[in-house]
């Protein structure tokens, strides 16, 4: 078509046929283009469906890492039955959460260390994150580096659909 286009350029329906047939390819090849994202993200999840087992070994090692296998009496003696463990950390962590006042010395020590802000900071710090600081902060991330526990990059969260604002 392109051919007989050049052969005859005055031609207005061949003009308008071969614009039609560029605009076609034009949104053909988005259609694969789009395709091909999809495809990567779908080879990128059955890759980690495979993977779960990784995730699954990763998750016990941590576990047996976090297992608690001491703890010490008020008075210092050693405790290894798991039911006396469970006793301690129970009224440790009762007397800790009390509802018992609190000594007013330690706070004020407590804000004296801490950095003051202007008014005018604190109400810019208590503002919600924008869009741009939020896609500024996931640019600024380092690639192939997990965020959190469960070993899952940013960009995996971005190639899986979720938006920005649903993470």
């Amino acid at each position: 078509m392109e051919r007989r286009l050049a052969a005859n350029p005055e031609d207005p329906s061949l003009c308008g046929a071969c614009r039609e047939k560029r605009e076609e390819l034009r949104t053909l090849e988005d259609h694969r283009a789009r395709g091909a994202f999809i495809r990567s993200c779908i080879r990128l999840l059955r890759e980690m469906d495979r993977g779960s087992h990784f995730f699954y070994a990763l998750e016990k090692t941590r576990g047996a890492k976090k297992h608690v296998t001491c703890l010490l009496a008020e008075d210092g003696t050693p405790l290894t039955d798991p039911e006396e463990m469970c006793g301690r950390a129970r009224d440790f962590y009762t007397s800790l959460l009390s509802p018992d006042p609190t000594d007013p010395g330690a706070c004020g020590v407590l804000w004296e260390e801490l950095p003051t802000v202007s008014v005018g900071n604190r109400d810019r710090l208590e503002l919600p994150l924008t869009l741009a600081e939020f896609s500024e902060a996931l640019r600024r991330m380092p690639t192939n580096k997990s965020p959190g526990m469960d070993g899952l990059t940013w960009s995996f969260t971005a190639c899986s659909g979720t938006s920005s604002a649903q993470t």
